[in-house]
């Protein structure tokens, strides 16, 4: 298991390593990710997800969505993108 880290650099623009499920969860720096400006998510350094990990940014992705923010996502693992599509939350996530 490899903590995750969550990363600003520039405003708004975050970079999330490591695991990114339900182990790591519960530790995730959730707080360093402050939904007040557009967002930007690279998760291309995460290297592995679970529904857990499907769960957290769904509902960071609400929390921005619903303050009428623009988020934008890069990189995601495909066993996230598998778990979104079975889960039926491709569209939210706009995972094509």
């Amino acid at each position: 298991m490899t903590a995750l880290s969550i990363v600003e650099s520039p405003e708004g623009h975050f970079v999330l390593n490591g695991d990114l499920n339900r182990n790591t969860i519960p530790n995730a720096p959730e707080s360093n990710i402050a939904v007040s400006h557009p967002l930007f998510i690279d998760m291309t350094g995460v290297e592995h997800t679970d529904t857990a990990g499907l769960a957290w940014l769904i509902n960071l992705l609400k929390q921005a969505r619903q303050q009428g923010l623009k988020c934008e996502l890069k990189g995601l693992p495909k066993t996230l993108i598998n778990l979104a599509k079975i889960s039926d939350v491709d569209s939210f996530l706009s995972v094509q």
